[in-house]
């Protein structure tokens, strides 16, 4: 079985002919998701089979399964490896010299900007052409800061790893997506903190002192409180 395979260092893969562009925001698992679908796979699971690729290792994040979804792709490594969580065990993840909690990201639902999708998308049968945003798989984000809409989970799947394979489940719910109303997300300061940070690493105010799982708490708690207040006010 492809999940049971190890991320051997040493192990090359070649450029696959068919190719997807690796945007700046998006994680590994979301590039091999892409890759799979581009090559005309039913899952990832199944390419991941077929080509004998380390799916376990790639979703843990592991640096030598990263550095080989890379060679497959043509993009940079380090680029990716930016970009995607490490998952360190009992509940404890790492992005880059950030640490995080089982509490911080949205695991078993998928979640999507329905905008970004309308934007991106050109055609239902080429709806795994948007790529997941990094940001999304976190649970204090609830909105998108480039269209100021709400994100929406897709419909529950019944095995997990279904819920991991994206652009699978873009494609299943593509229709529904993209009826989705725009509803406003009064984005807050806090979300707009949280978004660069994750992307762009850390700055120098006293809030980047604070590890990521607490500021991501922080920030959504802070955040509700204002808005509930009706009052907004910068973290800086």
């Amino acid at each position: 079985m492809a999940k049971s395979l190890p991320a051997v260092p040493g192990n090359t893969f070649l450029q696959l002919p068919l190719t997807v562009p690796h945007a700046a925001f998006e994680p590994a698992s979301s590039l091999l998701s892409q890759l799979a679908a581009r090559g005309g796979a039913n899952s990832m699971q199944r390419f991941c089979g077929d080509i004998a690729f380390p799916i376990d290792p790639l979703f843990r994040g592991e640096k030598v399964a990263i550095g080989q979804l890379a060679q497959l792709a043509g993009c940079d490594a380090a680029a990716l490896e930016w970009v995607s969580v490490r998952h360190l065990g009992k509940g404890h993840f790492r992005l880059r010299d950030e640490f995080a909690s089982f509490q911080s990201f949205q695991r078993l639902r998928v979640r999507v900007c329905p905008e970004c999708v309308r934007a991106e998308s050109p055609s239902a049968a080429k709806s795994w052409r948007v790529p997941r945003r990094l940001q999304w798989k976190f649970s204090s984000i609830r909105g998108c800061p480039e269209h100021g809409c709400m994100l929406v989970r897709l419909p529950p799947e019944r095995f997990s790893k279904d819920a991991r394979d994206f652009s699978a489940q873009l494609r299943k719910h593509y229709g529904w997506v993209v009826d989705q109303p725009m509803i406003h997300a009064g984005h807050s300061t806090f979300e707009q903190y949280l978004t660069d940070r994750i992307l762009k690493g850390r700055g120098d105010q006293w809030i980047d002192r604070l590890e990521l799982n607490v500021v991501s708490r922080a920030c959504e708690v802070l955040g509700q409180a204002l808005r509930w207040r009706g009052t907004e006010r910068p973290t800086g």
